[in-house]
């Protein structure tokens, strides 16, 4: 059976290492923060338990901190990490390609431009492919050091490559890995599944326009059960319509946010975010706790809006509601997150139109 590596050791990288090794993948987990509390227990039992909607063990080849021992004769690297992990980690990966690997980064905010900048820098011909997802398939979070809770999968994801050639063969692998409870289906290109990212739409206002709410009650706050009514997620999908005619102005039909929670999470006849969330769909009932710095603002704007609308005035497309949002949550938080994030200089794509952008990773 091939081997998968996964870098990354939080929640959505201990999910998919117990999914993977249930399928009988030969999985090595790779954990990059040294003096991290449970490594040397998971290193030492290494299993991990998925329990809620998904209910199994993966028995993993290995855990390590060596990143040449965890990539080593790999067919698939997994890099399960936020964006602002993405340039640390690939700068120790890059060194360790082999050719032929399949890297797949989840999800993808902007990583497979950021690699092959960073490969080019470095001076790396290794042939490999890049694929990313727009999201995790997993909504989960860590119970304890060797189990998962997994509030609901997603019953379908999409994929993109680069080579655009590599994908069917990728795709083929992943779905055998996830038979049964994900299903990776076939996206345009790699900067639809940037610009697709459901944090754009789900995050920001919850958190902005319930500021004082989140600071008084950061421990019982319910960011989508609490934090989503009717008037917030009026305002949602018109944020929502801004990011979709910023895809169009690029060529692209992106799907709305709410099409997309319905392929992920279960159709039904909701009309608004709200009534979804508030459906039987949901897998948000349970989510309790949020406070006014959590990474639905310190990592979602600077690595997921702000990109988008730096890219909005490249396609000549107009991103009032992205712009407030950077604007305030900078304020908010004392930092520029035009400049503290994912700018297009790091990415490699400040100085290139949108056709060369988009041929980069045909």
């Amino acid at each position: 059976m091939q081997k998968v590596s996964i870098l990354g050791s939080g929640n959505g990288a201990r999910a998919c290492s117990a999914q993977i090794a249930a399928k009988g993948y030969t999985v090595v987990m790779w954990e990059p923060l040294e003096g991290a509390k449970d490594y040397l227990r998971l290193r030492e039992t290494k299993q991990i338990f998925l329990e809620g909607d998904l209910n199994l063990c993966g028995n993993l080849h290995d855990v390590t901190m060596d990143i040449a021992e965890a990539v080593r004769g790999a067919s698939i690297i997994m890099v399960v990490v936020p964006a602002f992990a993405h340039a640390p980690i690939f700068e120790k990966l890059i060194p360790y390609l082999e050719d032929g690997q399949h890297i797949v980064v989840m999800p993808g905010n902007f990583s497979a431009y950021r690699l092959k900048k960073m490969m080019a820098e470095a001076g790396c011909k290794t042939h490999i492919t890049i694929s990313t997802t727009e999201t995790m398939p997993f909504a989960c979070r860590i119970k304890t050091f060797n189990t998962v809770s997994l509030y609901k999968r997603k019953y379908a994801i999409h994929l993109a490559s680069s080579p655009s050639s590599s994908g069917t063969e990728i795709r083929e692998i992943l779905n055998d890995a996830f038979a049964g409870n994900v299903n990776y289906l076939p996206a345009d290109h790699i900067l639809v599944q940037d610009l697709s990212n459901a944090n754009y739409v789900m995050h920001p206002y919850p958190v902005l326009l319930n500021y004082g709410t989140v600071e008084k009650n950061p421990d019982t706050f319910r960011h989508y059960m609490d934090g989503i009514t009717p008037l917030i997620s009026e305002q949602m999908h018109n944020l929502d319509e801004e990011r979709v005619m910023i895809g169009r102005k690029m060529g692209f039909c992106l799907k709305p946010i709410l099409e997309l929670m319905k392929l992920y999470y279960g159709n039904n006849n909701a009309q608004t975010l709200y009534e979804y969330v508030n459906s039987p769909e949901t897998p948000y009932a349970d989510l309790v706790g949020q406070n006014v710095r959590s990474r639905y603002i310190t990592e979602d704007v600077p690595g997921v809006i702000m990109p988008i609308a730096c890219l909005a005035r490249k396609a000549g497309a107009l991103s009032p509601r992205s712009d407030t949002i950077i604007n305030l949550a900078s304020q908010l938080h004392g930092t520029d997150y035009w400049k503290n994030g994912t700018t297009l200089e790091s990415i490699g794509i400040a100085n290139k139109n949108i056709n060369e952008i988009l041929t980069i990773l045909e």
